[in-house]
């Protein structure tokens, strides 16, 4: 678990690493760590103090940041933000971290502001960190948690819990995740209902999402949106994973299928603003590689081994 202590390291050596190799001022530093230049400051020279600066940063994290820098610009990114691996589950946790300082970069004012939430463990990980409120704040679904039945998944409802967190008002997507047929489709995705929530979604002023393996263990086959039978018949068509229910190939091109003809979900492809995308781990690197290649997403929080496997790609 990630204690007060790291949190309070993990600034120090950022800021050190922005002021003195990437050459930012204190008042961009500030900007960037959703903080103030005071704050900056102090945590230049507790950095000095603390030998963490000589010539260059005695601390691994700095090599997660030089990875981050890189990978802004091989894949031309507006965020991105690279974390140290551990075991599997304090990467996730890590990870998680990293997540929650961007969310409170971008929501952590009285701004008024539009924030789009997919689903995944990632996510509501970083959800559980936010110890602030942001009133001012629509959060929007992207994607549905409710199955063909109306069941809705606890699991999946991420963007709900985020709007609970930061008081904030809330659009549910107004429609299964996926429909039955095509005419069913057409009906869910036409009304003014979902049109109306779409807009807000098409508004948003940044996105936070998700990304999928497509694997028997990954949660949209263990939570019932799709059968081992269509896990099956997707992989044969070329999918790797999944982003906001959307099947795509290796290419981060839209698999063709009738599943995918069904999705009900906003196509994050349409926003030109920052979509992040929370994900780590081997078996998540090839899907995270098709998303970046397919523009899918322009913001990326990852582990430092999943980092030097897509800078070699």
């Amino acid at each position: 678990m990630i204690t007060e202590d790291d949190i309070r390291l993990d600034q120090k050596v950022r800021a050190a690493w922005m002021y003195y190799i990437a050459g930012q001022n204190q008042s961009e530093i500030a900007t960037q760590l959703g903080t103030s230049r005071p704050v900056v400051q102090r945590l230049l020279a507790a950095a000095k103090e603390e030998g963490i600066v000589s010539i260059g940063l005695n601390h691994p994290v700095a090599s997660c940041l030089n990875y981050a820098q890189m990978l802004k610009e091989k894949y031309d990114l507006i965020e991105c933000s690279v974390v140290p691996a551990f075991t599997r589950d304090m990467t996730l946790d890590s990870v998680s971290f990293g997540c929650y300082q961007l969310m409170k970069k971008y929501l952590h004012s009285d701004e008024d502001k539009v924030v789009g939430v997919g689903s995944g463990l990632t996510l509501k990980k970083t959800i559980r960190r936010i110890d602030f409120d942001s009133a001012n704040t629509r959060c929007v679904a992207l994607i549905s948690a409710m199955n063909a039945d109306g069941k809705c998944n606890y699991y999946d409802d991420v963007p709900l819990l985020l709007a609970s967190k930061i008081q904030a008002n809330y659009y549910q997507w107004p429609a299964p995740r996926y429909a039955q047929t095509s005419l069913e489709h057409q009906m869910w995705c036409s009304n003014r209902l979902f049109n109306n929530v779409s807009d807000v979604a098409l508004d948003a002023d940044v996105i936070f999402v998700g990304i999928g393996a497509l694997t028997q263990d990954s949660p949209i086959v263990k939570d019932g949106f799709i059968t081992l039978e269509q896990l099956e018949t997707l992989t044969l068509q070329g999918a790797i994973g999944e982003i906001l229910g959307r099947f795509i190939d290796a290419s981060g091109d839209v698999v063709e299928s009738d599943i995918n003809n069904l999705i009900t979900s906003f196509d994050i492809r349409r926003s030109p603003c920052p979509r992040i995308a929370a994900a780590c781990g081997e078996d998540k690197r090839r899907v995270i590689f098709s998303a970046l290649k397919g523009k899918w997403i322009n913001g990326l929080v990852t582990d430092e081994h999943t980092a030097r496997w897509l800078l070699t790609r």
